[in-house]
């Protein structure tokens, strides 16, 4: 008896989703929204939802400006903000719609910050402005280093792992969608006759069938889409950023967001001043090379993970190209004392005595990298011929401002392989 038929008498499932991060759970909201009787299913690897990437940010609600015009990730940001207020708003989720402005300190940054703003225009950005200095100070007193800044008033911020439980609620309570915690998918089979899927976990010790699958899995997609008939590549490779925050006395200096204009060369937005929805302030992060995809401190070691990270060709030939920006780096992990430097020309008054670390202030990127040592800014989608599977490879930052938005682009992409493959009428 096979794997397959051992489990024909039990239930088979129409959809499954691998990874219960914030894209995940969102896109299973927007199929089962289309396809309410449909039997879905999401299994997790971790004992609860959205414990890494999802609840690990400093939880912005981007609007859009940084990215190129054009590109799949300007369009699902700009779309995707706006959704994501309108979810907060329906169903009773604190956030705040703070504003945000990115400053030039320098006259010679004047040409970037221009450039930037014209391309939030392109991005179709709503109310993006310009402002002066006195206005700069108006909307961010403290910030008196600044000459000029683009203003971003749509900018917001939410804790993301509040947006992540309510929808994965909804589809429980209004779909009767199934979560399963604890089962690691590693093990992945197709059944061409029956045209199903079997995938069991870690151990095999579970198992599940189903007719089709989506791929949800952040830090370790590229793990679980070469398991699942996907391609090698691209590789994820884990970037740890750190934060610091003001001390309750001092947090009441900045009112919304600011941010550096961004080094054109690299998908980090710099250290920065973010505001949190539960009043503090965080300063960073930083951006490095983090031992373990679950990283969180510089004291995180995983073998696997550091094997891995040995033999990437892509990380090597990265290195190469940018070795002083990641010891820079690296200095600002292991003496925070380093951050004020980069800091002080947005607040002079600033000083080390106004700050602290805090517990859980850091969060794991799982940035992928192509062989050559490119560094992948947009949405990667990966279909394995013949197969009933859709693998998101890559969902980059703003992925959690994005997610309702991504969530619809996944929903199209699945009905369209997913038909095609099957020829039926049952998926959508």
């Amino acid at each position: 008896m096979n794997r397959f038929t051992s489990l024909l008498n039990k239930k088979i499932y129409d959809v499954t989703i691998v990874g219960s991060g914030i894209v995940g759970i969102a896109t299973a909201r927007e199929i089962l929204k289309r396809n309410p009787t449909l039997k879905l299913l999401i299994l997790e690897k971790e004992d609860s939802i959205a414990r890494h990437q999802s609840s690990h940010n400093s939880g912005v609600i981007h609007c859009g400006v940084y990215y190129k015009p054009g590109s799949t990730k300007a369009r699902l940001c700009v779309k995707g903000s706006k959704m994501m207020y309108d979810y907060c708003k329906e169903n009773d989720i604190k956030h705040e719609n703070c504003g945000k402005i990115i400053v030039a300190v320098k006259k010679s940054e004047f040409d970037s910050l221009e450039a930037l703003y014209k391309r939030g225009i392109e991005n179709g950005v709503p109310n993006i402005e310009m402002v002066d200095r006195d206005r700069l100070l108006n909307l961010e007193p403290s910030i008196t280093g600044g000459l000029k800044a683009i203003y971003t008033p749509t900018t917001g911020i939410v804790n993301y792992l509040d947006v992540a439980k309510s929808m994965a609620k909804e589809i429980q309570d209004k779909y009767q969608a199934e979560v399963q915690l604890g089962f690691e998918a590693s093990i992945f089979d197709y059944d061409t006759k029956d045209k199903l899927m079997y995938i069991g976990d870690k151990n095999n010790e579970r198992s599940i069938l189903t007719r089709h699958v989506i791929t949800c899995a952040g830090m370790y997609s590229d793990r679980v889409a070469h398991n699942a008939f996907g391609q090698k590549e691209p590789s994820i490779v884990p970037f740890r950023g750190s934060f610091l925050q003001f001390k309750p006395e001092y947090k009441h200096l900045i009112k919304g967001n600011v941010y550096p204009i961004p080094n054109p060369s690299f998908p980090f937005l710099g250290v920065h001043f973010t505001k949190k929805i539960d009043g503090n302030v965080w300063l960073g992060p930083n951006a490095v090379l983090a031992f373990s995809r679950e990283g969180y401190s510089y004291k995180d070691f995983r073998a696997k993970d550091f094997q891995e990270i040995l033999t990437n060709p892509g990380l090597f030939a990265l290195s190469l190209k940018h070795w002083k920006y990641g010891v820079n780096e690296l200095l600002r992990d292991i003496y925070p004392s380093n951050f004020i430097e980069l800091l002080q020309p947005y607040m002079p008054d600033i000083s080390m005595d106004m700050l602290e670390v805090t517990d859980g202030a850091s969060g794991v990127r799982s940035q992928a990298i192509s062989p050559n040592g490119d560094l992948i800014e947009d949405f990667i989608f990966d279909t394995p011929k013949d197969k009933p599977i859709l693998h998101v490879r890559n969902s980059p930052s703003p992925a959690a401002t994005s997610s309702l938005a991504i969530a619809e682009e996944i929903a199209n992409m699945a009905q369209n392989q997913f038909k095609e493959l099957n020829n039926t009428k049952k998926y959508y």
